[in-house]
């Protein structure tokens, strides 16, 4: 009877040593699963939400540590056109009883609308401007947006800016024109005529710049008197056109986002060297 006895409680002891070491295990592997999925879960959520725009918050974080070389500078950033149902006719120029439209669509290309273009560069040249110690003011920040040329020129006259930079992409019935130009205020109908001559000054080392960057064909300088943004500027302008959307291989490049960054290095290198050139006048 001892030995039965003994026996039974040896085994019972031996069932529940496995039984407890099985629980153990279990226990273990699933709290490290949970573990695991936990971490995971943190991970990607923290991913995630650091990946709204990730290229502009790279690219802040790379320049930061630069010179301040526009510490001081105000530049307007007016992305042309807007998605918007609005529907009104302007003067074009305060000396002119003339009107045209205050609001256009702008041109597409096979699977992007020259609008969206137009921001996406202006918010990569924001980030490298402000990057370098420049006041950034933006004529708009969402593709939906109702402003008319003569209020983009006036965002621009109020802020007091140094510089307004119109950016745009181009159409044509040709699908074989491409390139890059600036267009520039001129004319009788400037309601500052001050701002001709500091405008095609930095017109033309802004395209430098942008072409040079991009190996763009440059198509030069074209003076404009019939844009209303111009005539009721103050300060001065200048209108990038960034290459065509009619012709495939700039609307391909056009929707790349390393093209969008060369631009608006481009953009950047072209203003420095202007302020640059600028203040070093008499």
């Amino acid at each position: 009877m001892a030995v039965r006895r003994w026996f039974g409680l040896a085994l019972l002891a031996g069932l529940l040593c496995v039984l407890y070491g099985c629980g153990k295990n279990t226990q273990n592997s699933a709290g490290s699963a949970y573990s695991g999925s936990a971490g995971q879960a943190d991970f990607f959520g923290d991913t995630a939400a650091g990946l709204i725009d990730p290229p502009l918050e790279d690219q802040s974080s790379d320049t930061s540590g630069q010179i301040q070389r526009l510490a001081g500078v105000r530049i307007c950033l007016d992305p042309g056109h807007g998605v918007t149902t609005a529907s009104a006719q302007e003067p074009i120029s305060p000396l002119s009883q003339e009107t045209k439209a205050a609001y256009v669509s702008g041109a597409s290309g096979s699977s992007q609308t020259e609008e969206a273009v137009n921001l996406a560069v202006a918010q990569l040249t924001r980030i490298e401007l402000e990057a370098l110690g420049a006041q950034v003011v933006m004529t708009r920040q969402s593709h939906e947006a109702t402003v008319s040329n003569i209020e983009r020129a006036q965002i621009a006259n109020d802020a007091g800016v140094d510089l307004c930079i119109r950016i745009h992409a181009d159409g044509s019935e040709d699908s074989t024109v491409s390139g890059m130009s600036m267009q520039v205020p001129a004319g009788e109908l400037l309601g500052t005529p001050e701002i001709e001559q500091p405008s095609a000054r930095a017109a033309e080392i802004i395209l430098e710049e942008v072409t040079v960057a991009t190996g763009a064909y440059n198509r030069g300088l074209v003076q404009r008197s019939d844009l209303t943004g111009f005539n009721w500027s103050e300060v001065p302008c200048v209108l990038l056109e960034m290459g065509f959307l009619s012709n495939p291989q700039d609307d391909a490049k056009l929707a790349t986002e390393q093209y969008r960054q060369q631009i608006a290095s481009g953009i950047v290198s072209g203003v420095c060297r202007w302020i640059e050139g600028e203040k070093s006048e008499p």
